[in-house]
């Protein structure tokens, strides 16, 4: 019954354009790492990640009765496709994942409840351990980056999650492939990794996304570049995102920039206020750090915190 469950699932989740499907125990120990990234102060601010740190340790908080986490990928483009300055991290280059995937994930709960399963889904939006559940769902390894990279696919991928009453056949962990590769520990301007764990007082990513302080210290603002909302520097220089099997990946179309985002110069892009930024905006992950943090990372570009747009 239960394999035919996890079959069911696979061809839903595949016919729904996920690219990846793995499932691990639910209570796999998950070691002391999270803890002690918190106890070293490397997630700044955001003091969330301390508050939810039980139920991320222990699922049966999240889901009572939970057996099974399943963790499914979804591609978005590896090339960055912004015609002026000021880049864009790729995975917000198009709409706003989160409402993307939630509307599949509903369909996947619905194939679930079918084999009496209770359901809690979620993307990159609840107490989940989404890349260490995806490390042991046999999807990939975590790398350097501290990101979950696959075999002949990379890093470019959102992760999501469905954690389930169901005991799922799991699948087996990856072993990890980096071997003595350092290339992303090396491109990281700030110095920000160290053997796979990311501290976000120096991540680029962080300062002009997650950062709710009122300005970017002068060191971390001086390494921007072009860079106005997130960074790839680390994904870019990993070997296993230029590694292609004779495929290219698909791509939902509604995960590419579109035409406005590609081509609208930077100056009007911080005249954008109030409404206008929120309609420009209105389908885009950027929307949520508001026009104030926009305009901030743009006044850095290149490290020219004298601008006044």
């Amino acid at each position: 019954m239960m394999h035919a469950a996890r079959q069911a699932l696979e061809y839903a989740a595949s016919a729904l354009g996920f690219s990846g499907t793995g499932v691990a125990a639910a209570h796999v120990p998950q070691g002391h790492y999270l803890q002690q990234w918190l106890d070293n102060g490397m997630h700044a601010d955001m003091e969330w990640m301390q508050r939810h740190l039980p139920a991320r340790l222990n699922p049966e908080l999240v889901l009572p009765g939970v057996r099974s986490i399943i963790i499914l990928t979804y591609e978005y483009a590896g090339t960055d496709s912004r015609q002026q300055s000021g880049r864009i991290a790729r995975y917000a280059q198009g709409e706003d994942y989160h409402k993307l995937l939630a509307a599949k994930l509903a369909d996947l709960d619905e194939t679930l409840q079918f084999y009496g399963g209770i359901q809690r889904c979620f993307t990159d939006s609840g107490p989940v351990s989404e890349r260490f559940f995806a490390m042991q769902a046999g999807l990939g390894w975590i790398g350097r980056n501290g990101l979950l990279i696959r075999p002949g696919k990379g890093s470019y991928c959102f992760l999501a999650s469905i954690l389930t009453t169901l005991e799922l056949p799991v699948s087996t962990p990856m072993r990890n492939y980096c071997g003595s590769c350092h290339r992303c520990e090396e491109a990281c301007p700030t110095q920000a990794l160290h053997n796979g764990c990311c501290d976000s007082r120096r991540c680029l990513s962080y300062w002009t996304i997650e950062s709710k302080q009122a300005d970017i210290p002068p060191d971390i603002a001086d390494l921007l570049q072009d860079r106005m909302y997130g960074c790839d520097i680390c994904q870019e220089a990993c070997p296993w995102n230029r590694i292609q099997h004779g495929r290219e990946r698909r791509i939902d179309p509604h995960l590419l920039m579109p035409a406005t985002l590609a081509h609208t110069p930077l100056q009007q892009l911080a005249e954008l206020q109030d409404e206008q930024f929120r309609l420009f905006f209105s389908q885009s992950p950027i929307r949520r750090i508001g026009e104030k943090h926009l305009q901030l990372n743009i006044r850095h570009l290149g490290g020219n915190s004298h601008k006044d747009f």
